[in-house]
């Protein structure tokens, strides 16, 4: 099937709060503070591309009522994290949100030795580097690197890529444990309905089939017809979490064969440098 007699995927992408991973939260004795996930999911609500946002599209978002959404956008606003304009009547998220990422990102150096490497990658051709987590069921760019004439559909550090459907996503789920890997499968089924058992699964599967022979996650094509990209999986050294390291842009000008012989083996590399990486608590 062509890639435009493929079907159109539909997908709720109402926020909801993501459930802690931590110890803490792995005791079921522990209570969930509902008003805790609330404010969380607003900040969630916000998208790299939303320079500000009502009430009205926030509550829509998270499917929270308006008098709660209201409520939390005065604490939050308070604190810090939010900026109320009123010559918009509407909320921007501030500077200090910015502390909370790189306060992960920055452990160990982590982040300088994983630019590092994607600056070099990046200097080989016409391509997109860039270093994603997973953000429930997309993938959200934290670090990205990119020549002025590379061609990368207009993403910029914070935009959100499918998880299902993208390089990265694939390289994440590849490597998530059996149970998380799961969890997330629910997820998707929510979010694409009929179309999942009926494509996206199957090549989703299709996929991850294939990061086990070849070491890597590739998207030809499946997220965008005019993006080609291959990812591979690194573990943040203290906390074990997620990251990926994808390579992709214009797919006439990065075709597979040349992802594969150009730029896969330096991210091969980069790959088995980052999972050396060490670091203590101090």
């Amino acid at each position: 099937m062509t890639d435009a007699k493929k079907p159109k995927l539909t997908a709720n992408r109402r926020g909801r709060p993501r459930q802690d991973m931590g110890a803490a939260a792995l005791n079921d004795d522990r209570p969930f503070v509902t008003s805790l996930a609330r404010g969380l999911s607003i900040l969630r609500a916000f998208q790299a591309e939303d320079m500000v946002l009502g009430t009205q599209v926030i509550a829509e978002r998270t499917g929270l009522h308006k008098t709660t959404v209201s409520r939390l956008l005065g604490t939050l606003t308070k604190l810090g994290y939010l900026r109320y304009l009123p010559e918009y009547g509407k909320y921007a998220v501030s500077n200090q949100v910015l502390t909370l990422g790189f306060a992960a990102i920055g452990r160990f150096g982590f982040a300088e030795m994983v630019r590092g490497h994607m600056e070099k990658i990046a200097s080989g051709g016409d391509c997109a580097v860039a270093l994603s987590v997973r953000d429930e069921r997309d993938m959200m760019f934290v670090e990205l690197i990119r020549k002025p004439t590379a061609v990368a559909l207009n993403l910029n550090v914070g935009s959100r890529i499918p998880l299902a459907l993208s390089a990265p996503g694939r390289a994440y789920l590849a490597f998530a444990e059996g149970q998380e890997r799961e969890r997330a499968f629910a997820d998707l089924a929510k979010l694409y309905g009929d179309s999942w058992e009926e494509r996206v699964r199957p090549d989703l599967q299709a996929a991850l089939d294939r990061f086990v022979t070849q070491g890597y996650a590739d998207s030809f094509g499946d997220w965008n017809a005019q993006h080609n990209a291959i990812a591979v999986p690194v573990r943040e050294p203290l906390t074990g979490d997620i990251y990926t390291i994808s390579v992709g842009g214009n797919a006439a000008l990065l075709p597979p064969e040349t992802l594969r012989a150009q730029h896969l083996p330096q991210l091969l590399s980069a790959a088995q440098a980052i999972s050396t990486l060490g670091g203590r608590v101090h």
